[in-house]
């Protein structure tokens, strides 16, 4: 009798070393930052035809997260990908199996204390989308909890916000009758121990979902264990105080973990996406601590917190200006064109400030041109650094045109790369007619580190502007 196992597959498996089990890779990379690289046997590529696949079956994944790939042939075949202006962490599946086999996380440039600083200060308005992809390898622990008990928070404050109340049954031991009266069991049961003043009744009237509302309350207090890991951070204080308000506001009750929700077809979407983060919390998916390791996907546009954060400040230099800020959508101007070519439909600066006769357009820009001038000066620049800052400095002189006041100041206000780094500014005027139009290039820190910093920016932004 042959041994099984002599075939010539056979004898090839059992000549083959046993393969280690090793767990996902978790590849790091930083917004706008350095490229890193992707190897084949980093995501379960196999020969020298892996890259195709794995970017077709990937593609979503980079998209999300604003990775630019590079093909590199020497001295291996490999992906050098570089990071774009979002921040998050996508999962990558194998190009063979289309299973999960790493993932990606891109941290903030300015680390996740600056983030923190911002959010903090921005009250979380701009907050990340959560979720769309399977769980990310190893990235829970790396993500503060914040990260995602905020947008949670802000998901059950909507809840509660635009709650409806249903008809919801009770049943009651009343002295007078309600609803519907149980005779039977009030013939039964309270006639013969002579409480025939008690009737059983059983009616309905509007309130809560008792279970969803356990949930909120399971979910809430789960939410401020886990930050309490971050509550030395300004934003682990700012959401556990979110947290024990949204408590206050539901109310003391049962509390009930969710379980997988089978919601009614007329459900709000208030509702659906509360129900979804109370089940991330409950499935413990990227909340960070000792519990997990995977975490959700997520994804930030950095420079959306950017504008925030500006827009926040500019409100504060308004004030010390004697103006009036106008952030966002309502500083947008429509182009109207004419003809069958048409170009982009408006000019939209980040924030106006108005006075009488006056009017500073503030753009913010989460780019490197301002440090890279100043450090290197307009001949240092790559060709292309030169043609982005060019359109950035016609596009605010563009702004210029939109006010009909004897003074005009657009800024370009890039962040400020060094925490140790001096204040830059730079100034160029022009002058047409009775008008003056002044172009300022400046410099904020992405994040105060206390109030005396953001007051001593403030004062300096004012006498920039005092002129």
């Amino acid at each position: 009798m042959i041994p099984r196992g002599r075939t010539a597959k056979g004898r090839l498996r059992s000549s083959l070393p046993d393969a280690a089990p090793h767990a996902p890779r978790l590849l790091r990379g930083k917004d706008h930052g350095e490229p890193f690289t992707i190897l084949g046997a980093d995501v379960g590529g196999l020969g020298d035809r892996w890259v195709e696949p794995f970017l077709a079956a990937n593609r979503q994944a980079f998209r999300r997260l604003d990775l630019k790939e590079e093909i590199r042939a020497y001295p291996s075949l490999r992906l050098s990908v570089t990071p774009g202006a979002r921040i998050g962490a996508v999962p990558l599946v194998s190009p063979s199996t289309r299973r999960v086999s790493a993932g990606i996380l891109i941290e903030p440039r300015f680390e996740w204390s600056g983030l923190g600083a911002v959010f903090s200060a921005i009250r979380f308005s701009v907050p990340p989308t959560l979720g769309g992809h399977p769980l990310v390898p190893g990235s829970a622990r790396e993500v503060p909890p914040w990260v995602i008990a905020g947008p949670v928070l802000e998901r059950i404050a909507g809840l509660l916000l635009h709650r409806r109340r249903g008809f919801v049954e009770r049943r009651e031991h009343r002295s007078s009758p309600r609803g519907g009266v149980e005779w039977t069991k009030w013939a039964t049961r309270m006639c013969s121990s002579a409480q025939l003043t008690t009737f059983p009744c059983r009616f309905s009237e509007p309130d809560d979902d008792p279970v969803l509302v356990a949930n909120v309350r399971w979910t809430l207090s789960r939410l401020a264990s886990e930050l309490q890991t971050v509550a030395a951070t300004q934003p682990g204080r700012i959401l556990i105080r979110r947290a024990g308000e949204l408590m206050a506001a539901i109310g003391p009750g049962a509390e009930l973990r969710p379980a997988a929700w089978s919601l009614r077809s007329d459900a709000s979407d208030w509702i659906r996406q509360a129900t979804e983060a109370m089940t991330w919390v409950a499935e413990e998916r990227g909340l960070g601590g000792a519990r997990v390791l995977d975490g959700l996907a997520w994804d930030l546009p950095i420079d959306r917190v950017w504008e925030a954060w500006i827009a926040g400040f500019a409100a504060d230099l308004a004030g010390l200006l004697g103006m009036v800020a106008r952030p966002f959508d309502s500083t947008r101007r429509t182009l109207h064109w004419e003809g069958n070519a048409q170009s982009m439909g408006s000019l939209a600066p980040d924030v106006q400030l108005r006075g009488s006769d006056r009017t500073i357009w503030i753009d913010a820009k989460y780019k490197t041109h301002l440090y890279h001038l100043a450090h290197q000066g307009w001949a240092g620049l790559s060709d292309q650094m030169r043609a982005e800052h060019r359109a950035d400095l016609h596009q605010a002189l563009a702004y210029a045109t939109l006010a009909d006041v004897g003074s005009v100041d657009t800024l370009l206000v890039y962040p400020l790369f060094s925490p140790a780094a001096r204040p830059v500014s730079t100034l160029a005027t022009v002058s047409s007619g009775r008008r003056r139009v002044r172009l300022i290039l400046a410099a904020l820190p992405f994040g105060f580190r206390s109030p005396n910093q953001r007051d001593e920016h403030l004062r300096r932004f004012r006498e920039l502007l005092a002129a």
